[in-house]
């Protein structure tokens, strides 16, 4: 089972008041229904590929109006992906169109989203109805909902950003996604809706995701590090070769950077700092010593373009 299905399965189960049903309701007739008439019969369809939300839908609207009987048809999915369930609605659709404004008051759901409480409904029932959030497992975070329309989508932004989620929308094939990219929101998000369970394993294995990325960053750091290291000593040394080949006479300080070089071929410079001290009873800053090399360095350069050395 998907992350974005565990979410869904939880959201399921929810008991809600009556004001946070409706709110629920609005958001999937406004993101998954249609009105059709045939032989002059009107009929509500609401269309989902996800069993349990189709079960949520009929649950809510069979608790706030007098429904016996629903049309139940299903569809094969593109590609062979299941099928498209779709849920006909007859009874009471009278008073349904009239509470959340189909083919009237555009406005009408606003009524039904007055509370906080009631705008968290109307959030959850959007993303159980067109909603889908990545695995924290993979290596992107992303949450978003889906619309043909954009001023349902536009609604739902705005719900977002009234808690602070700094939605953002954008055009996806023939409608339109508000979605969130941030960890920290996504996880807010879902909380917000009444998925505290899946948070739980959605901050756990974002955590513990982390937290090996952490790990490897680190390893990968000092490994660099390590071959900088190695580099820069055996530079040195081929340089030191260069010069006691040739017998040339250095000064005492760059003297006492040559020898320790020599007997420590795999220190770094800090460790080299602490030789140097050690050996030499005398303190020296890490760019004094540094400089010594540099030297070195620039004597063996002059020596091999002299000789005509690579």
């Amino acid at each position: 089972m998907s992350f974005a299905k565990e979410v869904k399965e939880e959201l399921n189960q929810l008991t809600n008041t009556d004001e946070e049903q409706l709110a629920e309701l609005s958001a999937m007739i406004d993101l998954a229904t249609e009105l059709s008439i045939s032989e002059g019969k009107q009929t509500l369809w609401f269309k989902s590929n996800n069993p349990t939300v189709s079960r949520r839908f009929l649950t809510l609207l069979k608790k706030q109006y007098k429904i016996d009987s629903t049309l139940l048809t299903k569809k094969q999915g593109n590609f062979n992906k299941g099928y498209q369930i779709r849920l006909g609605i007859q009874e009471a659709l009278e008073e349904i169109k009239l509470e959340h404004g189909i083919f009237g008051d555009k406005d009408a759901s606003e009524f039904l989203t007055q509370t906080f409480e009631t705008k968290l409904a109307y959030l959850r029932g959007a993303f159980l109805t067109s909603g889908s959030v990545n695995d924290p497992k993979t290596s992107e975070y992303h949450l978003e909902i889906y619309s043909d329309n954009a001023n349902s989508i536009l609604k739902i932004q705005s719900l977002m950003n009234l808690l602070d989620m700094n939605a953002k929308v954008t055009k996806r094939r023939n409608g339109y996604i508000v979605y969130l990219k941030d960890v920290n929101k996504i996880e807010d998000f879902l909380r917000f809706i009444g998925a505290s369970q899946t948070v739980f394993e959605f901050e756990d294995i974002r955590i513990k995701r982390d937290f090996n990325n952490s790990i490897n960053r680190i390893l990968n750091c000092e490994l660099a590090n390590e071959k900088k290291t190695i580099v820069a000593a055996n530079k040195q040394l081929e340089d030191i070769e260069t010069i006691e080949k040739y017998n040339i006479k250095l000064n005492d300080k760059l003297m006492q950077a040559l020898h320790i070089r020599k007997e420590n071929p795999d220190a770094s410079l800090n460790e080299l700092l602490e030789v140097f001290e050690d050996t030499f009873k005398e303190k020296i800053t890490k760019s004094g010593l540094n400089h010594r090399y540099k030297k070195i360095s620039e004597i063996a350069s002059e020596l091999k373009l002299e000789r005509g050395l690579k």
